[in-house]
């Protein structure tokens, strides 16, 4: 048996089966921005949170790691400091000269009434010393001179001494500065550059 579907409102209030395609648009229109907005908002909500417990976990980390990184701060500054130093003292190794051979062999050549009294090693020029400019020194510059200052017996010692000095393979030139005579002797200053060893 056929079951029939019986309406007896009047037209314009029966809304069965009919669909207003119009007011569905403005419907949707309104409504599907608002789901969007919302639904935005929410997952907004949900990242903040998350962001915010994963900012405070790393600020406890942070926290945590801070007398590490201030040791490791502190490492890395004695280590440039050592590498400094180490630097400085290889600088200082590769300048450094042993002056024994020297004084010994001056013991080998000096004449009998030679003696020395002075003797200075330093890296001022060659030229005389009163010439000499003073300026910023180096402290790893090499030794480019040394003095001799001495009293003698007579004035052939002295002769004898400069001969043997400029025999000795430490130095370039050797030159006679001054010879006074005191009354113990002869006063006498000696100056000689040094070969370069490069």
């Amino acid at each position: 048996m056929d079951a029939y579907k019986v309406n007896l409102l009047p037209h314009h209030l029966q809304r069965e089966g009919l669909i207003d395609i119009r007011k569905l648009a403005v419907m949707l229109a309104v409504a599907l921005p608002a789901a969007v907005i919302l639904g935005g908002y929410i997952i907004f909500l949900i990242n903040y949170g998350a962001v915010k417990d994963e900012l405070a976990e790393t600020k406890s980390q942070v926290a945590s790691l801070a007398p590490a990184t201030a040791r490791v701060a502190g490492i890395i500054r004695e280590r440039s400091e050592l590498e400094a130093a180490i630097a400085e003292f290889d600088q200082v190794l590769k300048h450094h000269k042993s002056w024994s051979g020297l004084l010994y062999d001056l013991g080998n050549i000096a004449p009998v009434d030679l003696w020395l009294n002075g003797l200075e090693i330093s890296d001022k020029p060659f030229n005389t010393l009163a010439d000499h400019k003073q300026k910023e020194p180096d402290p790893y510059a090499s030794p480019s001179l040394v003095s001799f200052k001495g009293m003698a017996g007579t004035v052939p010692s002295i002769g004898i001494f400069l001969r043997n000095l400029n025999g000795l393979p430490y130095f370039a030139e050797v030159k006679l500065v001054k010879i006074n005579a005191v009354s113990e002797g002869l006063e006498f200053e000696i100056i000689a550059g040094i070969k370069d060893e490069g």
